[in-house]
């Protein structure tokens, strides 16, 4: 019986040569087989489009000087100042996206910040923004957080800059014109609901327009900087309910801005000056204008080790609100990590508020 299985087994190899043998006369006239190379093994699969991540942490510390006379000051704490995360890519040419969370934010309409379709090479040197995004107007509202020289922003940024919040949903158009010379022409525009981030309805009548135009010059030689521009908006709003007693509803009012902005960036300081005027229809198309106005002006000094005072004042004529921040940083707007340390005391029409005392880290990643 071993016999008859050891019989079957080498009649079956047999077989299967002489079944082979074709194949391999054919592998033989064609030689040895191509070595695959990267190029080879990569041909045929399609590119995958690279997602860029990056983000920032802020934490500061924050404490009250009584200066109201009532003797009694907030207790002082840390705080998470701002959590962000960015996606950034890039689908096609033309095509690309951004997407910015706030993982930190105590409201769920506050997780979601930019969240926009890019759309570029349609106009020159533009890009078309669908989506969520930031409202175009001045400098300071414009510039990320993670640049700016304080831990805080302005009154003029908080109230005349901007509508409900900073970003809405809309569409814009930024783009930056090359001149001759080292001169290029900035222009940004935004049409959006205004209604707020975060809200998919549209609670008034009319779009909001906001926009800015301005000229920017750099020097090769010395990397000076000088940026000016002038900034508009119009549309109207919901304003908020007053619970009373008695109770009013929310009324729409219809408004208008005007602002104007310069910034000069060289080896030894910063300065950035800015000025909005307001007028606010209230209720709409009542022929009743509220006209307000805020302006700032902020100055950095620049040192070879990184590290530098600022001076900021800022008013907004709204209960004659006027603040003094005098302080310190270490580390430069594009670095990695950056301390903040200053010093607020301001006042209005209740009279003077307790100072405090802010004191900031910043990683960017």
């Amino acid at each position: 019986m071993t016999h008859v299985r050891r019989t079957a087994g080498l009649l079956a190899i047999v077989f299967l040569c002489v079944l082979d043998r074709p194949a391999r006369l054919a592998r033989a006239q064609a030689g040895p087989a191509p070595a695959q190379t990267p190029d080879t093994a990569k041909k045929g699969k399609k590119k995958k489009p690279k997602v860029r991540v990056s983000g920032f942490l802020t934490v500061f510390y924050k404490f009250r000087i009584d200066q109201d006379g009532d003797g009694a000051v907030e207790p002082d704490l840390f705080r998470l100042g701002k959590s962000r995360i960015r996606f950034k890519g890039d689908l096609t040419d033309h095509v690309g996206y951004t997407v910015e969370a706030d993982p930190r934010s105590p409201t769920v309409e506050g997780v979601m910040r930019d969240a926009y379709i890019s759309v570029r090479r349609i106009i020159p040197h533009h890009e078309i923004r669908l989506g969520q995004q930031k409202t175009q107007f001045g400098y300071e509202n414009s510039e990320s957080s993670t640049r700016l020289y304080t831990v805080t922003r302005t009154e003029l940024s908080e109230s005349l800059a901007r509508g409900v919040t900073l970003r809405d949903i809309g569409i814009g158009v930024v783009g930056k014109w090359p001149l001759a010379g080292g001169w290029r022409i900035e222009d940004a525009v935004t049409v959006v609901n205004g209604a707020g981030f975060g809200v998919q309805s549209d609670d008034t009548s009319l779009k909001n327009v906001w926009g800015r135009v301005g000229l920017r010059y750099r020097s090769e030689d010395d990397g000076l900087v000088v940026r000016l521009g002038v900034s508009g908006a119009i549309g109207d709003q919901m304003g908020e309910a007053d619970p009373g007693p008695p109770p009013e509803p929310a009324e729409r009012f219809q408004f208008r801005r005007l602002g104007g902005d310069v910034e000069v960036d060289q080896t030894w300081m910063f300065l950035a000056a800015e000025v909005a005027r307001g007028w606010d229809e209230i209720p709409a198309d009542s022929g009743e204008v509220e006209k307000s106005s805020a302006y700032y002006v902020i100055l950095a000094g620049k040192t070879p080790w990184n590290i530098g005072p600022l001076v900021r004042y800022d008013v907004w004529d709204q209960e004659d609100f006027r603040r003094l921040t005098a302080g310190a940083y270490w580390g430069g707007p594009a670095d990695a990590v950056r301390v903040i340390v200053h010093y607020e005391a301001f006042e209005d029409t209740d009279g003077r508020h307790d100072d405090r005392v802010l004191s900031q880290i910043q990683t960017v990643f």
